[in-house]
């Protein structure tokens, strides 16, 4: 019995949720084509930026040396003389500004050591470019003169190279893959989880509260614990259905956007990793569902509400900051004890392929504890006397 009546609930509730456009638009337009379409923007403006750059590199050069006919061979490369060459470079009309000293290659032929002064702007990623290609022919310059000077001294290039490194790299190609996506996943996953039943879980309490209709509904022969089980479960759903989407978004980046049809890796998982996943999701989809729902029944208002949620936003996020760049096992052992870092660590130890039974252990056992902690003091303010009464 206790059951079908939060089934009920919970059927009403979604039910009102899908007629709602905003809800609609909230979890699955947004992470599935804004998202996507932001990225192929970015892609395509950086890629338009590139083929600009390289097609048009206005320089000016003062001095003479052999290096000015090696500038002069880079494909796009054009010297121009401005009136105010410093005034042209701040302005974009150059890229950089080479300025070769007097008695240059005389140095350099004397086996002495020229200065060369290269004045580029970093805040335009055109004149970045500029300074890279540059800096490449004088490398390449300066390693022809290296080899003259060799030859002359009856010694080759060898000589300056006495010992031979060979670097192999041991991770196979899907942990490569899993290592870059590692990073980026769990934030992507986390910060879904807390968003996707904001609204919903600010609506489902602080919203009817103020239509009116918390009231009624609790009029209804239904305990508090069974309509706050139904409400818990609504807000779950939506998290995980956001955090669906954006995994969605993310595989199609990752296969049609700027990335080079790089994969999502899920298929790499085995069966007790994809569990782990699961439990991971399900555990912090939970653990949010019951704080926003307990910062709803707090707030005086919606508005108030959404106040309070951007504090979810926050704990949701500086956990999947701090660890991005870590690898599991660079992780503190105490971070599989700590609300939402433990989530944060597990899917990362998920998608390097190198899931520690022990974190996973403590991990999922903390997990739980946390949100039976929450949904307990939720359950604590939703029963307590003006709960769901307009203020």
């Amino acid at each position: 019995m206790r059951g079908t009546i939060i089934w009920t609930v919970f059927q009403k509730e979604m039910r009102d949720l899908f007629r709602d456009t905003k809800t609609w638009l909230g979890t699955f337009v947004i992470p599935l084509v804004i998202v996507p379409f932001v990225f192929f923007l970015m892609g395509s403006s950086y890629s338009s930026l590139e083929e600009e750059a390289r097609a048009h590199v206005p320089l000016y050069v003062t001095g003479t040396s052999g290096l000015v006919a090696q500038l002069e061979a880079i494909p796009g490369v054009k010297f121009e003389q401005p009136a105010d060459p410093e005034q042209a470079l701040i302005g974009g009309k150059l890229r950089a500004i080479v300025t070769i000293p007097d008695g240059f290659d005389e140095r350099l032929k004397a086996g002495g050591t020229a200065n060369l002064r290269v004045e580029y702007d970093s805040s335009n990623q055109k004149s970045v470019y500029a300074r890279d290609v540059i800096e490449e022919k004088v490398a390449a310059y300066s390693k022809e003169i290296v080899a003259k000077r060799l030859r002359a001294a009856g010694l080759s290039e060898k000589a300056t190279q006495p010992i031979h490194a060979v670097y192999e790299q041991v991770a196979s190609e899907e942990k490569s893959s899993g290592g870059m996506l590692a990073g980026v996943i769990p934030l992507m996953l986390v910060v879904s989880l807390a968003s996707g039943g904001i609204a919903v879980a600010n609506d489902l309490i602080s919203g009817e509260r103020e239509r009116g209709t918390l009231e009624s509904l609790m009029s209804a022969p239904i305990a508090a614990n069974q309509l706050l089980t139904a409400k818990l479960m609504t807000v779950m759903v939506m998290s995980c259905m956001s955090a669906a989407a954006s995994l969605v978004s993310l595989t199609l980046i990752l296969r049609f956007g700027p990335f080079g049809g790089e994969e999502l890796g899920l298929s790499s998982l085995s069966p007790a990793t994809v569990l782990v996943l699961l439990l991971t999701i399900l555990l912090q989809a939970a653990f949010f569902a019951g704080l926003e729902l307990m910062l709803s029944t707090i707030a005086k208002s919606i508005k108030e509400g959404q106040t309070y949620m951007s504090g979810v936003m926050f704990l949701a996020m500086v956990p999947s900051y701090m660890l991005m760049p870590l690898h599991p096992v660079d992780i503190p052992e105490h971070y599989y004890l700590l609300p939402v870092f433990s989530g944060v660590s597990l899917i990362k130890e998920v998608f390097y392929g190198m899931v520690d039974p022990m974190h996973a252990l403590v991990g999922l056992g903390t997990s739980l504890l946390y949100v039976a902690l929450v949904v307990a003091l939720s359950a604590r303010f939703f029963r307590r006397e003006g709960a769901v009464v307009k203020h």
